[in-house]
């Protein structure tokens, strides 16, 4: 009885060695000396590891008693990206923050945000060409959004007439007056006639 379970134990280490694929080659290993992950680590690096791990405690330690890290500046303070624990995009979200970078996001929620600022947008442009332009390209993105099927949140941003946005935007231009030259300017003898 006992053979049949040695033979028995020895096939199926047997089989399990057969179904192991091969470790890849640990390239940091490789590149700076170290002893790889895959091959067992020989009581002296074994020893030098926790040497090294006992050097960096005591140190700390020491630089504990001593007060080194009272007062820090930042000290007591929230880190934006460390208090939120339970959003997985937390790191994507502080970056968009620091960044300031906008524009981003499914297009039901830009073309929302993009509406809503669309009087500046235009207000800002030289000719009522190039308003037209631009609102007839952010009706055809609205459409586009539209047919996608992509999931996320509705498209839900009325279009605009074309038309009725140039005529807003030369009542706009119209009733703003123009900025009165500067007089405290001193004219230089060249511009003179």
């Amino acid at each position: 009885m006992k053979h049949n379970e040695d033979a028995a134990l020895n096939a199926a280490r047997y089989q399990m060695k057969q179904e192991q694929e091969p470790m890849p080659a640990d390239e940091y290993a490789q590149a700076t000396g170290m002893a790889s992950v895959t091959e067992p680590k020989t009581p002296l690096q074994i020893y030098a590891q926790d040497e090294a791990w006992e050097v960096a405690n005591s140190v700390l330690d020491e630089a504990f008693a001593r007060g080194d890290f009272d007062n820090l500046a930042l000290a007591g303070q929230k880190i934006d990206h460390i208090t939120n624990n339970d959003d997985p995009d937390w790191w994507l979200k502080s970056m968009m923050r620091r960044e300031q970078l906008t524009g981003l996001g499914p297009p039901a929620l830009t073309l929302r945000v993009e509406d809503e600022h669309m009087a500046e947008v235009l207000d800002q442009l030289p000719t009522s060409a190039a308003v037209r332009a631009h609102v007839e390209d952010f009706n055809a993105r609205i459409k586009e959004a539209r047919l996608q099927l992509l999931g996320g949140p509705p498209v839900i941003t009325p279009l605009r007439d074309a038309t009725t946005e140039v005529l807003a935007w030369q009542q706009r231009r119209a009733s703003t007056p123009e900025p009165a030259p500067d007089a405290s300017k001193k004219k230089r003898w060249w511009w003179r006639r």
